[in-house]
């Protein structure tokens, strides 16, 4: 149960329907979700840990603020997981790699071209988590699960800034290269997509007030 309240809380938090500031009380959310009070407790600690919610010893449990400099650590990390594994993935990878790959490249495409913020987190999270998976490093994909609900969140409060033509050029550019098996190719896209393309967007968000505020 404290699974199933993990996962509706979270995905209601990037969603916006618990918007930043939220104030969330156990007993109002356990009967929302039709539970105990001590499945809400044990998701709540959880997203505390993620940092989706914040909570105030004996005072109350809120969601958390988007925090744009915790964005900005979340997506390099995010960038320098993914481009480790395709350092040891590509030396080594075969036919139905590249073509399961070439796949998740395509789901982000389709993301793209319906601009789908919340399609295109959960379609790059997906590419990069594949990666993870061929390279056999758990480690990797569990950091890129945890990494996933602080950047999707983010992307859906600044859906209306998202630089589609940019960020179509990149996933089109990693389609290519992954087809053509270069490593040195891939890794320069992903840099320009973490160093440039995403931090600008974080950048203009924060310019025209578009995430990190909070509901009193």
């Amino acid at each position: 149960m404290s699974d199933e309240a993990f996962v509706r809380l979270q995905d209601a938090i990037i969603s916006g329907e618990l918007p930043p500031g939220e104030r969330l009380r156990d007993y109002e959310l356990a009967e929302r979700l039709g539970t105990s009070k001590t499945p809400i407790r044990h998701a709540l600690d959880r997203l505390a840990d993620n940092g989706l919610v914040e909570m105030q010893r004996n005072r109350y449990t809120r969601v958390a603020p988007i925090d744009l400099n915790r964005v900005r650590n979340a997506v390099d990390l995010f960038g320098d997981i993914w481009i480790g594994s395709v350092r040891h993935v590509l030396p080594v990878i075969q036919d139905d790699d590249v073509s399961y790959l070439v796949e998740l490249a395509d789901d982000m495409a389709t993301a793209v071209n319906s601009r789908d913020v919340i399609g295109f987190g959960a379609a790059l999270r997906g590419a990069a988590t594949g990666f993870a998976r061929i390279e056999g490093n758990a480690a990797r994909a569990t950091v890129i699960e945890r990494l996933g609900p602080q950047i999707r969140r983010f992307s859906q409060h600044s859906k209306d800034v998202f630089d589609w033509a940019a960020v179509g050029d990149v996933v089109a550019s990693i389609r290519d290269a992954l087809e053509e098996r270069d490593a040195v190719k891939i890794r320069a896209v992903l840099v320009t997509l973490f160093d440039e393309v995403l931090p600008s967007i974080i950048d203009r968000a924060e310019a025209e007030g578009l995430a990190g505020t909070t509901a009193e």
